[in-house]
């Protein structure tokens, strides 16, 4: 039986000597692998089905060790973003991060996929840093999730005049100094700020924002580690954090 699914090529791993396996991320089927046979061969029909970030339409079959792609189709290679290194890793890292997750349910996963989905647009085609990138990307997936960051009051007692706001990495959210718990972080006001501006600017606007600098980078270390606190996984963000 043939299944057809639109996905995104979210990680790979090589395969005998010209087969090559392929995590596909797609709204009908979450993550599931498939291999892809003879793609590493010179005449190889299917050969741009193997890179990351491809986002096509994949037929599916179940074969003796697993589902084999049996005919793809291509919407968008991406192929921009392995083009530049700092493109390149802000792309790495939002796979990183779907890779991470797990899914409770269509409507999860349909978020997810389209998030990602226009932050791979964001990254390839905009004049936008990937830091900014990442940085909407986790703050959009803690809304998917059910815990959004209310940077407007103290989330415990509800105080909106606030001096320094604090980020619970338990609760997920911001706080007062007088509600601080043990292991709260203060954040640098700079990196408060970019946090509310990020929040309350469509993904497509970007490329218009000026933040202080380093306040992109700033937040990201708080974003990653409240999704390493909520979903038990550890980020490398290679080339980004590190």
């Amino acid at each position: 039986m043939t299944e057809k699914v639109q996905a995104i090529v979210i990680k790979t791993a090589d395969r005998k000597e010209k087969d090559k396996n392929i995590l596909l991320f797609s709204i009908e089927k979450g993550k599931t692998w498939a291999t892809l046979k003879g793609v590493k061969g010179a005449n190889a029909k299917m050969k741009i089905a193997q890179n990351l970030f491809c986002f096509g339409e994949f037929l599916l079959e179940n074969g003796k060790f697993g589902q084999v792609v049996t005919g793809f189709s291509s919407l968008e290679t991406f192929h921009e973003i392995g083009d530049d290194p700092d493109r390149y890793f802000g792309g790495i890292a939002l796979l990183e991060v779907v890779n991470g997750l797990e899914f409770s349910g269509v409507g999860e996963r349909k978020a997810v996929f389209v998030l990602l989905l226009r932050c791979l647009k964001s990254l390839c085609f905009e004049e936008v840093s990937q830091g900014l990138v990442l940085d909407k990307f986790l703050i959009e997936l803690f809304k998917i999730y059910g815990f959004p960051i209310n940077t407007e009051k103290c989330s415990c007692c509800g105080a909106r005049t606030i001096e320094k706001f604090y980020f619970d990495y338990q609760s997920g959210e911001l706080v007062c100094g007088n509600c601080k718990g043990f292991g709260s972080e203060e954040l640098a006001k700079t990196t408060y700020s970019a946090l509310k501006i990020l929040s309350n600017c469509d993904l497509e606007k970007l490329s218009t924002l000026k933040l202080a600098e380093g306040s992109e980078l700033g937040l990201l270390r708080v974003l990653v580690k409240n999704f390493e606190s909520h979903f038990e996984r550890n980020l490398k963000m290679i080339g980004i954090l590190s």
